[in-house]
């Protein structure tokens, strides 16, 4: 069959990048969904975003128009452990001849041994799953078909009602924490592979198997994931952008019923509760779903825990908080910071500022799970961990001797499976070949001897050195062999898969070069302070620091591009990529992921963080994407900065027009970013009109313009160029159609 009738906003470009669809066709679908939204009880998950425009729904008549095949729907008996049910999966609910028609609306994580005002012991935010189970809940809407008949209803309040079958509205059990190498919390991964999979029929109802047979000749199951993948994330975007919608994670919901949330009774008490540290000053965590639970059995609506308003108010709880700490209305002192956004509706952190140092500078609203990392940690590290202001480095010499004189240590990133950070090298370090991370940072990875991949830009090693074991020394890696000529202060990125063992390492080359008085040429990025205080030269000027932190991309998926991985990606090509035209290097998502952080360490959460950032890369100009020839995973090329590679990239991809002859963008740029100001301070008007002009020629007129209290805006540029030509002009575009 052709496209669903009566719908005229499925095409093809939604199963393509965001930016790839016209923003007059943005604003028709986020309209669209509006209204979809307001009429599903004002929440919609990207993936029942798909269903919408996939077959029709219609806002007015409450319901799909196109006729589902029930055969494709997944059953759910009462009683027993639950099947896989992602979110967008239709499902029926069968007790012996009855059943019930529904959409799964929701899906959170059900772990238990929580208190019922939400507190709940660190060792539950961020913790795996266990026994390969999952327990979870499960939000089924059973009016997406349509207004329930006398017989329907009769049917529903059976379940409903005590020992039915439905736990306030909901199916609650175990399920398989992964299936075919998907986790159970990727909604959009087992919803794309239930699509291709059992749930095909489904799709043959509208135009997406022909476009596919029209692209490349056949249909296969790897081709329907990525589609369904690219669409959920762009729709996802779609929604974001939306001035009727809010957005947490992948759920959108009504502006207009969320904002009154956070000035209810109970919005004031949840920030009450999350906002308040554990006595003696330890961290507390706070789970959304029980606390809401208990403020809500007491009040005149105790049905807002029910059903579908039930999934609903767990995202106008966790807007209100992620609101107030980012107006900084939280408790004064206190830093307050998601660090679990899947068990329980969400698990928040609490604790006096200022915050370790392995929480420094991080995004308080990316979860880093760092609650089950402090359950693991051996007492003496739990203290440097948890105490406030103690240093990742250890200020005073430990038992072997070392640390006497540390370097700095950064963490970029951190979520449950990844760690990013910076050290700048202190000359202690180099000499004695340490590696100096602290024992916080030692105490998220394995036991034992650890594998330290060490690339040195610009500069082939030798595999003794590429490669190198090492083991653990205290707040320090030892036995390390560094490559000759590294001055002290010079500055690392780390990546390391927290389930690995592999520490994946690169310098990063200056352009040009900076020259030091009384010291000499300085070839790779430094950190002042270090340098200065090692060598006793002049302090170098302030435009050799580079931050790692940079304004991402709109990403709404369940793993986040990291923008701290670039140049390790890149180094990674270059060394293990399969060799293409004029030295270009290429691999795919898959190997990718295993050449940077071993196989070992390959999960579906880790292979997707990689994957999206290499999709901005290749946004950005840096990488190019193609689907491979076997329809398998995409192929991500690298290209080196010579005439030949400009030729042969802009014959496979059109090329970059705004890019001078010869030198294709590169990782050399400062991308825009909002930066915190300091307690008191206010951006310029300059900075408030660059951070306008800037929204409204990236996303057009209908952009947010305002900076967001307590930030300013640095304007994106070339390294070392000064303001120069805005970064985002030099950003390959399609045009708009």
């Amino acid at each position: 069959m052709g496209r669903p009738s009566g719908d005229e906003l499925l095409c093809p470009e939604i199963f393509g990048p965001f930016e790839a669809v016209p923003t007059q066709l943005r604003t028709a679908i986020a309209d669209r969904l509006e209204q979809v939204t307001a009429a599903r009880h004002g929440l919609l998950h990207a993936c029942g975003a798909f269903n919408a425009l996939y077959f029709d729904y219609s806002p007015r008549l409450r319901r799909y128009t196109v006729e589902p095949d029930p055969v494709a729907f997944i059953t759910a008996p009462i009683g027993g452990p639950l099947p896989v049910l992602p979110v967008g999966a239709h499902v029926r609910l069968t007790r012996g001849t009855r059943e019930l028609w529904g959409e799964v609306a929701a899906v959170i994580g059900a772990r238990e041994d929580i208190d019922r005002d939400g507190w709940t012991a660190g060792a539950l935010s961020g913790a795996p799953t266990a026994d390969g189970l999952d327990p979870q809940r499960v939000i089924v809407d059973t009016e997406v078909f349509g207004p329930l008949n006398t017989a329907e209803l009769v049917e529903r309040g059976r379940w409903l009602r005590p020992g039915g079958g439905w736990q306030d509205g909901h199916l609650t059990g175990p399920v398989p924490s992964a299936v075919r190498g998907v986790s159970a919390r990727d909604q959009t991964g087992l919803f794309a592979a239930h699509l291709a999979g059992l749930g095909r029929p489904l799709l043959d109802l509208g135009p997406l198997p022909g476009w596919l047979l029209e692209e490349n000749g056949e249909i296969t199951e790897p081709a329907i994931v990525r589609a369904v993948r690219a669409a959920v994330s762009c729709l996802g975007q779609i929604m974001a952008s939306a001035s009727g919608l809010r957005t947490w994670g992948l759920y959108g919901r009504s502006s207009t019923e969320s904002s009154a949330f956070g000035d209810s009774g109970p919005g004031q008490e949840v920030l009450s509760a999350v906002g308040r540290p554990a006595p003696g000053g330890r961290a507390r965590y706070t789970a959304l779903w029980p606390l809401l639970s208990t403020l809500t059995r007491d009040t005149e609506r105790p049905d807002r825990l029910s059903g579908v308003a039930a999934a609903a108010l767990v995202v106008d709880a966790n807007l209100a908080v992620a609101d107030a700490v980012t107006n900084r209305a939280t408790p004064p002192a206190i830093d307050v910071r998601i660090d679990d956004r899947w068990q329980q509706g969400g698990i928040w952190r609490a604790q006096p500022l200022p915050v370790p140092g392995l929480l420094a500078g991080l995004d308080p609203l990316s979860p880093a799970g760092v609650g089950y990392t402090e359950s693991q940690a051996p007492p003496a590290e739990l203290s440097e961990m948890t105490a406030g202001g103690v240093p990742i480095a250890s200020r005073t010499a430990d038992s072997d001797g070392s640390a006497d004189n540390p370097g700095h240590v950064g963490v970029v990133h951190m979520d449950d499976e990844l760690l990013v950070l910076t050290v700048a090298l202190s000359k202690s370090a180099l000499d004695t070949g340490r590696l100096e991370l602290g024992r916080p940072v030692l105490a998220l990875l394995p036991q034992g001897e650890l594998i330290l991949h060490l690339h040195h830009d610009g500069v082939v090693l030798p595999n003794q050195l590429a490669q190198q074991q090492v083991r653990r020394a205290g707040a320090t890696v030892g036995r390390v062999t560094w490559p000759q000529g590294l001055p002290p202060g010079t500055r690392l990125t780390i990546a390391a898969a927290r389930a690995g063992r592999r520490l994946t390492a690169t310098t990063v080359r200056l352009s040009p070069p900076m020259e030091i008085q009384g010291f000499g040429t300085v070839r790779w990025e430094y950190d002042p302070p270090v340098l200065l205080r090692d060598t006793g030269f002049t302090a170098p000027p302030p435009a050799s620091i580079y931050g790692a932190s940079q304004f991402p991309l709109p990403r709404t998926s369940w793993r986040p591009a990291v923008a701290a991985l670039e140049h390790l990606i890149v180094e990674a090509l270059k060394r293990d990529g399969d060799a293409g035209p004029a030295d270009s290097r290429r691999l795919d998502g898959v190997r990718l992921t295993a050449a940077l952080f071993g196989a070992e360490a390959r999960s579906p959460a880790l292979l997707w963080t990689v994957i999206h950032t290499c999709e901005d890369m290749s946004v950005l100009g840096l990488l190019t994407q193609r689907p491979s020839l076997r329809n398998g995973p995409d192929l991500f090329t690298w290209w080196p900065p010579t005439p030949g590679a400009l030729r042969a990239r802009t014959a496979s991809d059109g090329g970059l027009p705004e890019d001078p002859p010869g030198q294709p963008l590169s990782r050399r740029w400062i991308r825009p970013l909002r930066r915190r100001l300091p307690e008191g301070q206010q951006p310029s008007p300059e900075s408030r009109r660059d951070y306008a002009r800037w929204r409204i020629e990236v996303e057009g007129g209908g952009a947010d313009t305002e900076l967001p209290p307590g930030m300013t805006f640095v304007h994106g540029h070339l390294k070392g160029s000064g303001p120069g030509k805005p970064w985002h002009r030099h950003v390959a575009r399609r045009e708009e159609r």
